[in-house]
Parts: C-alpha cells; sequence; structure tokens
C-alpha cells in the first residue's frame, strides 16, 4: 500500500503512472489525503525473452516482457485487487471515513458492474513493473545445460569472469529481491579473496631509519 498526501507528494511521479492517467483517476481528490492498493504478483508465471539484436557489443538487446501472457498471472492480480476492496470494507478503515473511488478506471467504464471482468480490464489496462527486475544465469551444476554459472559464480567456458547479481538465482524469491542480492554479493567478495594470492605481509622497523 502507498499512502499519499497532496500537496506535499506527488504521486505520478512517485507510483509511475502514464502521463494523463494520474489526472484521469486521481484528479478530483488532488486535495484528500488517499491510499493506493495494488496487486503484484510475486511469482509471476509469465515469462519474457532477452535476446541479441546483433554481434555489436553496444546494441541494444532485444527485450520482451511478455507480461500478462499466463492467465493466470491476471487471475493473480485480479484477486489481489478484490482483497484491496474487501480490506477497505473493514471496520478500522470504514470508521476514518475510507471509501473507494467512485471514477471507474480508463478503458473499464463499460465493464465496473461486471465483477472480475472488470478487474481483469484494469490488470490489463494498467500493469506496469515495479523494480526488482530479475533475469536468468543460473547457478548450479556445471554438468546441467540450463546453468551459467558454477557454485562459486563463475561463468561456464569463460576465465576470469564471475557473475554477481540476482540472476545467478535459480529460484527468485518472491517480493523484494534486493536483499537476496546483497547477500549474493558479500559472499562473491568472501569467494574472490579466497582464490586471490596475495603478497605476503613485510613489517618494517620505522625506527631503524632516521627522517
Amino acid at each position: 500500500m502507498y499512502f499519499l498526501e497532496f500537496p506535499l507528494i506527488v504521486p505520478r511521479n512517485q507510483t509511475n503512472f502514464k502521463p494523463g492517467v494520474f489526472e484521469k483517476v486521481f484528479g478530483d481528490y488532488k486535495d484528500t489525503p488517499i491510499f493506493l492498493c495494488g496487486a503484484m504478483p510475486t511469482q509471476p508465471k509469465s515469462k519474457g525473452t532477452v535476446r541479441l539484436q546483433s554481434t555489436d557489443p553496444y546494441a541494444q538487446p532485444l527485450i520482451d516482457p511478455n507480461y500478462l501472457a499466463d492467465h493466470r498471472d491476471v487471475q493473480a492480480i485480479v484477486n489481489g485487487l478484490k482483497t484491496c476492496q474487501q480490506i477497505l470494507l473493514t471496520e478500522p478503515l470504514r470508521k476514518i471515513g475510507a471509501k473507494a473511488f467512485d471514477k471507474p478506471n480508463p478503458g473499464c467504464a463499460n465493464l465496473v458492474d461486471k465483477g472480475d471482468k472488470y478487474y481483469e480490464c484494469i490488470a490489463r489496462g494498467a500493469v506496469l513493473p515495479i523494480s526488482h527486475a530479475v533475469g536468468t544465469a543460473k547457478m548450479g551444476d556445471p554438468s546441467d545445460p540450463t546453468t551459467v554459472v558454477d557454485p562459486l559464480l563463475r561463468v561456464k567456458g569463460l576465465k576470469g569472469l564471475r557473475i554477481v547479481d540476482g540472476s545467478t538465482m535459480p529460484i527468485i524469491p518472491s517480493a523484494n529481491s534486493n536483499i537476496p542480492e546483497i547477500m549474493l554479493a558479500e559472499k562473491a567478495s568472501d569467494l574472490i579473496k579466497q582464490t586471490v594470492q596475495c603478497a605476503p605481509k613485510i613489517s618494517i622497523d620505522i625506527f631503524k631509519f632516521n627522517f
């Protein structure tokens, strides 16, 4: 949930709404404290792709997020939005006068009374990424053809190269991935230090020198 109070916060910069959408949905509430409740599938079933565009290393990759290709992701969002409605009806929120926006989501006005179809319209029309994107460079047994790095995070088939980010996790954790990524970085630094041969420490008695 996001809690916003105008005019101290400008939500269109905080919540990543497309230009124009914010004004249409929330414009009438610009002088009213509001809270936003959104649905975020933490284990999406849809899979996107990142492909090379050419052999030019500076060429932008071809990225297809393929959002909501699997209907189970749509249903997860629908269920989440319905849960938000249930939260709004709880006694603590009713006591403070909380109520739902009475403006339909842009593009879905004709489905307001259609139950799940209305929520599905919102899901398909308003879906957006919310940070913590993770690709795939799976860590695991070097003999497994689906792995990219070994258990020491070394890229298979290349010497002197490791991958240290969320993509190496064989199973992506739910919700924010930054904490396990920090853990990976800490572990990687230990692994690297174990393989680096440093020169032995040399003690110098400074009192033998005249300055």
